[in-house]
């Protein structure tokens, strides 16, 4: 097998953002206050309709972006971690958000329930490419001192990988900056920026450190924007999301899915700069600083999902 994992990490080499696992880093002045942080999105949870454009529209489109083989070249480490990918969403059953303490893997009854971190690192690179997930995790390790790749331990060690540059290799991952050069199976990592974070710990007692999401398509350009099918696990769904339909064999909120998002980008080197989580009119929020274009008080930054309470902005899942 060629170990050379290539595009598997897909950087978004921007102050918040990178593409490859879930993004996070903790300052150890404030590693003790931020004990209740973790990785998953800070994201309003939008209407559930992309309405711009018909599952036909979308078809079409990706034929046209693509217009390539959708699963890696056989024999390699990409194809690996991709088929490892597509036997997960058909083996699901059940899934649920939930972090490391709660996490449960129990293939013969297809539940799988962990945080995005987690799905990408134990339950896919463990799995599968054991000698990349080593890899991944002995390399966190000097970047935090969790036991597992949590996700600033994926994000820096990635990051320092780039060196500056556009995109770079190793034995084992292949890392990049630009959006248009995703292909379905590479990792996008987004990280957030840490006053931001340190700026949501004063006001809420926690802080959301980044998400991972592995595409599922080529990119797709739509007016200034691109857009892209995505597998995670987050807290809710992105447009025409399989966690919000009743037509599959699982019944969930939240937990591992696919789903639809929208991403802005630098136009001199198409790094992205912004996404929006589940309609091409939604939010924007900007990747620097989790700064959005959505309306609310700040205090509802803070609100938790409870049962009968609503969300207007970013909401912890």
């Amino acid at each position: 097998m060629n170990l050379h994992f290539r595009n598997l990490v897909f950087i978004f080499a921007f102050t918040s953002l990178c593409l490859s696992g879930c993004g996070h880093t903790i300052d150890k002045k404030h590693e003790a206050a931020m004990a209740d942080t973790s990785d998953y999105e800070q994201i309003y949870e939008e209407a559930d309709a992309d309405t711009t454009e018909t599952d036909m529209d979308d078809d079409l489109l990706l034929r046209a972006a693509g217009n390539r083989s959708h699963r890696p070249v056989a024999g390699t480490a990409a194809r690996t971690f991709y088929d490892r990918l597509a036997y997960i969403m058909g083996n699901l059953r059940q899934t649920k958000y939930v972090h490391y303490k709660k996490k449960q893997l129990d293939e013969d009854n297809g539940i799988y329930e962990y945080d995005c971190s987690g799905f990408i690192g134990e339950f896919i690179l463990e799995q599968a490419l054991p000698k990349h997930y080593r890899d991944l995790a002995d390399n966190a390790k000097k970047f935090h001192d969790e036991k597992h790749p949590r996700a600033w331990g994926f994000y820096d060690y990635f990051n320092k990988m780039l060196a500056d540059k556009d995109e770079n290799s190793n034995s084992y991952w292949r890392v990049f900056k630009s959006l248009e050069k995703i292909q379905p199976g590479d990792i996008i990592v987004v990280k957030y920026d840490e006053k931001w974070q340190k700026s949501m710990i004063d006001k809420c007692k926690h802080s959301s450190t980044g998400h991972v999401m592995t595409a599922w398509s080529y990119p797709v350009k739509s007016g200034d924007e691109y857009w892209i099918y995505v597998i995670d696990s987050s807290g809710s769904g992105h447009a025409k999301d399989t966690r919000r339909t009743k037509f599959d064999n699982v019944n969930a909120e939240s937990g591992i899915g696919k789903g639809k998002m929208w991403y802005g980008v630098n136009s001199k080197d198409k790094r992205p700069v912004y996404y929006r989580w589940s309609s091409a009119g939604g939010c924007q929020y900007t990747l620097r600083d989790m700064s959005t274009n959505c309306k609310g008080k700040d205090e509802d930054l803070c609100c938790k999902k409870e049962k009968g309470k609503t969300c207007s902005v970013a909401c912890s899942p």
